[in-house]
Formats: C-alpha cells, sequence, structure tokens
C-alpha cells in the first residue's frame, strides 16, 4: 500500500518553510505525479532565459513535494529508491530563448511536440524514440532553501540520464524532515543534453526512501545497475569534472583503503565520465565506477 500526495501540491519555489505535502516513514511507498518542465507555458516563445532576472519566478519545472521523511535529521543520509517512473501526456521538447550550447547559432524559441504514446515518445509526431523515463532533479532541501534549477551537494537539478527506474540516490539531510522533492520529469534525454531540454513530460513517480542516520555525505551518489556514480559540481565543465574526480577518489579510497594515488590512477582506467545539462551556473558532472571494481579493490 503507498501514500499518494494530493494532486494539486505543484510549487516553484521551495524552503525549510514550506508545508510538506505528506509525510512518510522510512521505507513507506509513496507516489507522487511530477509535472512537466512546460505544463504551465502555453507558449515557449514567453519564457524569458534561464538563468536571468527576468526569468525568476517564471513557472519553469513545478516541483513535487516536499516529502517530509519521519525521523530524519541533519547529519543524517537518505536513499531515494526509484521504483517506477510512468512518463504520460503530450511531452515537448524546445529551444529556450538564448539557451543551450549552440544558443548564438539558435537563439530563437521554438518548441515540438512529442507525444507519449504505445511506449515510445514521438518527436514531432514522426521520430519514436525509446523511453528512457528519467527526473531531472531530485534532491532534499538545503538550509537556504532550493533556487529553482539549480544545483549542489543536496541534490537539485542535475540532469543525469541514470536517475531512472531501479536507481537509488543518495542524498544527505540538511533540515528536519529531509523534506524531498522531485522535478523536471523526461520520457526521453542523453547525457548533456546540448538544447537544454529532453522530452519534457508528465509522470507519476513511485518511490521509498531509506534513512540512514549519522551517515555523512557530502555530494549525491547514484547506485544504479552494476555501477556506483559520484556527483560533482561547479561553475563551469571544467570545475563540475574536478569536483566529480576529487569526490570519486576520496570515495573509492574511503570504501577500499586503496591509496588516494592509487585510486586517481585506477578511476582514469575504469571510471566514465558524463556531463549533465547545458551552460548553466552550476554544471553537474558524474563519475561512473563498477561496483565489481570497488569490490576486487576491497578483497585485495
Amino acid at each position: 500500500m503507498s501514500t499518494s500526495a494530493p494532486r494539486q501540491w505543484y510549487l516553484f519555489d521551495v524552503n525549510p518553510s514550506t508545508p510538506a505535502a505528506l509525510e512518510v516513514a522510512p521505507d513507506e511507498e509513496f507516489r507522487l505525479e511530477v509535472r512537466g518542465a512546460f505544463a504551465d507555458v502555453p507558449d515557449i516563445r514567453t519564457v524569458p532565459t534561464p538563468f536571468t532576472p527576468a526569468c525568476d519566478g517564471h513557472p519553469l519545472a513545478p516541483i513535487a513535494g516536499p516529502v517530509r521523511i519521519r525521523g530524519a535529521r541533519p547529519g543524517d543520509a537518505i536513499v531515494v529508491h526509484l521504483l517506477e517512473i510512468t512518463p504520460h501526456g503530450e511531452g515537448k521538447t524546445a529551444i529556450l530563448r538564448d539557451f543551450g550550447v549552440l544558443r548564438k547559432e539558435f537563439g530563437e524559441p521554438v518548441a515540438l511536440a512529442c507525444p507519449v504514446r504505445d511506449g515510445q515518445a514521438w518527436f514531432g509526431g514522426r521520430v519514436p524514440l525509446p523511453l528512457c523515463p528519467n527526473l531531472g532533479t531530485v534532491s532534499t532541501m538545503p538550509t537556504e532553501g532550493y533556487k529553482p534549477s539549480y544545483a549542489g551537494p543536496y541534490g537539485g537539478d542535475f540532469d543525469q540520464k541514470d536517475v531512472r527506474a531501479g536507481a537509488r540516490v543518495h542524498l544527505p539531510v540538511m533540515v528536519d524532515g529531509a523534506l524531498l522533492f522531485l522535478a523536471d520529469p523526461h520520457a526521453a534525454i542523453s547525457d548533456g543534453i546540448i538544447t537544454g531540454t529532453g522530452v519534457e513530460c508528465d509522470a507519476t513517480v513511485r518511490a521509498r526512501v531509506s534513512l540512514a542516520p549519522g551517515r555523512r555525505l557530502d555530494r549525491p551518489l547514484l547506485e544504479v545497475d552494476d555501477t556506483v556514480q559520484v556527483l560533482g559540481f561547479g561553475p563551469t565543465v571544467e570545475a563540475a569534472t574536478e569536483d566529480a574526480a576529487r569526490g570519486a577518489v576520496d570515495w573509492f579510497a574511503g570504501e577500499t583503503g586503496v591509496d588516494r594515488r592509487e585510486a586517481y590512477m585506477l578511476l582514469s582506467i575504469v571510471g566514465e565520465l558524463r556531463i549533465g545539462t547545458s551552460p548553466r551556473p552550476v554544471m553537474a558532472a558524474r563519475l561512473i565506477v563498477p561496483r565489481a571494481v570497488v569490490e576486487a579493490a576491497r578483497r585485495r
């Protein structure tokens, strides 16, 4: 039996005083209806350039939640088990005004319908794409409140393709109750996201949250399939990749007892680097580490 939040709970800005949409016990399943990034945008041409003062308060990427996790306290960690992400409705992709990797070449906003039906996302209604539902935003509440579309140690809008059903997202708890929130579902998306958008759509998310009392994290970790993925952040791609690499070296050395120099060399051989969404004030990257290598290093 899972708990569902009221369908009307869609916010754009949240902070530690935002009332919770629901409260759950650790390991209790719940469902959230998460609206797509453009759900409240009837005309893409009205959207100002993201991350500019003109875009402050504009209804992009509404937030579902927050969800209070009973017993969670600052200094703990939570693990978000994403059990099911079901996209639905009229998906949409777009070029936003002066946004994306090639923003100087494609400066004018335009949107394209990508209906989600028959187990596929139909680009422009004509090109079938395999569904790969994911969440761009999974986050606990920062003490200062969440700035929409930003990312950091708390999680936030890090836009990593592998945040999908079956993944476990490890996050630090910064305020009482953790106040977990979700946003920015996609029916399909790539690593890199060169325009800054995937197939944006509504989705139903089924999840549960485990509580790890006293476990300190300084960044999100992602477990999916046979990998552990360490996230990093920074104002540039270079800074984000450096932060992810340093975080992965520290994590690997701490998990296995391997010297940091050896960990650095080993991860250069087996680690796969992925970049999040297109240029923005806070970039996100992740280093993907095969779990088999972690286990082998532990046994050495």
